[in-house]
């Protein structure tokens, strides 16, 4: 029997993505960096990281030294990385942009979004309704993240996209101060109830003025607890001084 000629087209076969292992750490460390996973000031040692996502440390050392790159992750002690802190001034900077910018955005995405865009944002919000009433501050904080990610696609470009994750990667890990009340969580409900309600009418300054509503309840509750955390630390170095 003659062989196969080397021209014999090659069957259909599954297409590999070329993203390194490197990237994939990254990927998943930045998303969880900025849905909340991660708590301000956390630290992240290399061995650990490397055990969680059951890889070598060549892939992980990547992603780290990229999201330090980023400002996503800071020099901690014992020349390790940790999560940011935030200071008051710094808050009230990334709250009057964010307004600004993700507002914008969501009033573009009010006028774009099908009604099958918005039903599956319904969906997000319905189960973050019930991670609220099941009092699952992790589970709600993963969906509150999508539910904001999948209205921003529909209204920015991958460049304005990649500067509003850039600041909730500086946000995120603070929202875990205050997303274990579960009378904040149900407070910032109300709000993405009326971002919800504005992008099924498709009016783009009812949703606008939601994300702004959002935005500025998560950082009045988080300069509250900001400002109680300085008192605290001041007293006890007074006491320490004394």
């Amino acid at each position: 029997m003659a062989p196969r000629s080397a021209s014999q087209p090659i069957p259909q076969l599954e297409v590999i993505a070329t993203e390194t292992m490197a990237t994939k750490v990254y990927q998943q460390l930045r998303e969880a960096i900025m849905s909340g996973s991660f708590a301000a000031g956390q630290p992240l040692s290399l061995r650990g990281v490397a055990e969680a996502v059951g890889l070598s440390t060549m892939p992980v050392r990547g992603a780290l030294t990229r999201l330090r790159a980023e400002g996503a992750l800071v020099d901690g002690p014992s020349r390790g990385l940790m999560v940011p802190p935030m200071t008051l001034e710094l808050l009230e900077e990334l709250r009057d942009v964010r307004i600004a910018l993700e507002g914008c955005v969501a009033e573009r995405a009010a006028a774009r979004m099908t009604n099958d865009d918005v039903a599956a944002v319904q969906r997000i919000f319905d189960e973050m309704d019930a991670h609220v009433e099941a009092d699952d501050a992790r589970a709600y904080l993963r969906c509150n993240f999508a539910f904001h990610t999948s209205i921003y696609r529909h209204g920015a470009s991958e460049m304005t996209l990649a500067t509003i994750q850039n600041m909730w990667m500086r946000i995120g890990p603070f929202l875990n101060m205050v997303a274990p009340d579960v009378a904040h969580m149900r407070v910032s409900m109300e709000a993405h109830r009326q971002i919800i309600d504005a992008l099924w009418k498709h009016d783009g300054a009812a949703a606008r003025e939601g994300i702004a509503r959002d935005i500025r309840d998560a950082a009045r509750d988080l300069e509250m607890r900001l400002q109680t955390q300085q008192a605290e630390n001041t007293q006890t170095r007074r006491q320490a001084q004394s």
